[in-house]
């Protein structure tokens, strides 16, 4: 292979995947903003997790979150400069009275759901009847004692992926069939 060969393959693979990052981003309904994707974290302790959403005070969402596909979902709060019921800002605790971070990794994820459809991106649950999106990072839980804050994020030592639990209706019976995910907009990339 030639070197202008070898250059359009490398600059078609970089515009590639700069399309689908960006394809990835004009498609979030729901985003976790903070841990950030593969953070370190200190395992067994209170964790602050929170987030943004497209949804407004005048839409009719809200958003959830489930760590290591624990059941059921929990309720975050809004944060949202509309009020009580603007989740465009939401925050979470993961506490160990609902879920403990464990060492190693753990999964969290964020799921909107609303009674309308108020975005291309959402999906409707057919138990539920209600328009969804997921979102999933990963974490790992490192022994508090081996962490010093700023948090470092272990990927250059660790090998984490991320991993998300694909698309698939959630209803009293538990999980839909879930797939994997590259861990950022679990729906975006197919539909």
């Amino acid at each position: 292979m030639n070197s202008i060969t070898a250059l359009l393959l490398i600059v078609g693979v970089a515009v590639s995947l700069i399309g689908i990052t960006f394809f990835e981003a004009a498609n979030a309904f729901v985003h976790i903003t903070s841990p950030p994707k593969e953070e370190a974290v200190p395992a067994g302790s209170p964790l602050e997790i929170s987030g943004n959403s497209d949804d407004t005070a005048q839409t009719n969402c809200k958003v959830l979150v489930i760590v290591d596909d624990k059941q059921p979902y929990q309720e975050t709060t809004p944060t949202g400069p509309g009020g009580l019921n603007d989740y465009s800002r939401w925050s979470f605790t993961i506490s160990p009275q609902y879920a403990e971070i464990e060492e190693g990794l753990n999964k969290i994820t964020a799921k909107a759901t609303c009674d309308a459809l108020y975005g291309p991106e959402l999906k409707q649950d057919l138990l539920t009847k209600q328009f969804e999106k997921h979102y999933s990072i990963n974490v790992t839980g490192i022994p508090s004692g081996n962490l010093a804050p700023p948090f470092s994020s272990p990927s250059d030592d660790i090998g984490v992926g991320e991993g998300g639990e694909g698309e698939g209706g959630e209803g009293e019976g538990g999980e839909g069939e879930g797939g994997e995910s590259d861990g950022t907009d679990e729906d975006s990339l197919f539909g």
